[in-house]
């Protein structure tokens, strides 16, 4: 009896968070230790790469997912998105175990970008040139936010699972049915990660699974902007992504305005210093979750609008949750003193 393609892929889908998990276990055993220093959330030496389940899980699945939904294995854009997140891995990989300058990592960063851009996903506005600049140094501004923001247990690899469930629910509605795979196999792939990060952490994504991650959810957000044909289509990698980035452009922010290195590893971001002042990272993780959520869904909301009218409106029910959390960690630490931040 011949198999539908849905329930092809289906297993496909099935057999990557079943990979994923098990690759994860294996890394567990391995014991690559991150120990805790003074910026960590964790008080034990803890296995990392974790995302070497995630990322070869779905580096191994994507070529068979693709070809089972009748789409090109071998386009540029995926050969070279593929190239891309092999080059950042490894290196990510190599630093995780010996713990590089943080310019080899940037360089990477860089370089991936380049490949993903190069594959056919830059955007042409608002010149062609400025698309091509600005879409590499989104793309390495998402690796970082990610990196930055992995440092409680669940919290990156939840919402990035819960963006990719947005992108794969959201993917008619936005007008890229193309991108529903995809996402379903990176939320699969992640799905088999999280039960050992949260809300117990056994093992940690590293570098390896954050920056991969981020690389993959940026170029999405290119890929939807690129792709969409509604006027504000391209808000939801902007909008689904809006809490990670929050925390760390605000976070910049008060360092510069206070004096303080933009460039010198600190536990000052809005997560950290809730966490510090006694809530559990558990429910820090779920709230952010939450924004998650709440971002994919007002970029399906506003997709319809004019360009300009939906930037207004995202803005508008995006930015005021963001706000409320920045205004609820300062009256935390007002109550429980955390020191300087």
């Amino acid at each position: 009896m011949p198999f539908s393609l849905p329930a092809v892929a289906f297993f496909c889908l099935f057999c990557a968070a079943l990979l994923s998990a098990a690759l994860v276990r294996a890394m567990i055993r391995l014991a690559v230790l991150d120990h805790p220093g003074h910026r960590s959330a964790h008080v034990r030496p803890t296995p990392k790469g974790g995302g070497v389940g995630v990322m070869v899980a779905f580096l191994l699945v994507w070529p068979v997912l693709q070809a089972t939904s009748g789409q090109a294995v071998f386009s540029l854009s995926t050969v070279m998105t593929g190239a891309a997140l092999l080059l950042l891995c490894g290196v990510s990989w190599l630093d995780d175990v010996y713990q590089w300058p943080p310019s080899i990592k940037f360089a990477a960063q860089c370089a991936a970008a380049g490949l993903v851009v190069g594959g056919g996903l830059a955007l042409d506005w608002p010149t062609p040139l400025g698309g091509t600049v600005f879409s590499v140094l989104w793309l390495v501004f998402i690796c970082n936010a990610v990196n930055f923001m992995d440092g409680l247990n669940g919290l990156v690899a939840g919402c990035l699972l819960v963006a990719a469930l947005a992108l794969a629910g959201g993917a008619t509605t936005l007008g890229v049915p193309g991108a529903r795979g995809t996402a379903l196999l990176l939320a699969c792939c992640l799905a088999g990660f999280l039960p050992f990060n949260f809300p117990h952490a056994r093992i940690f994504l590293g570098d390896v699974g954050s920056q991969g991650c981020g690389l993959l959810a940026g170029t999405a957000a290119l890929y939807v902007a690129r792709h969409t044909p509604l006027p504000s289509g391209w808000l939801f990698g902007p909008t689904v992504l809006a809490p990670l980035a929050y925390d760390v452009l605000f976070t910049l922010a008060r360092r510069k305005l206070g004096g303080h290195s933009v460039v010198q590893a600190h536990r000052g971001h809005l997560y950290q210093v809730l966490h510090r002042s006694g809530v559990s990272a558990s429910a820090i993780s779920a709230m952010e979750w939450g924004f998650t959520a709440w971002g994919g869904i007002v970029a399906c909301t506003v997709a319809h609008l004019p360009w300009q009218t939906g930037l207004l409106a995202a803005t508008a029910l995006v930015l005021p949750p963001q706000l409320a959390w920045t205004a609820y960690a300062i009256a935390r630490t007002r109550r429980h003193p955390v020191g300087p931040w």
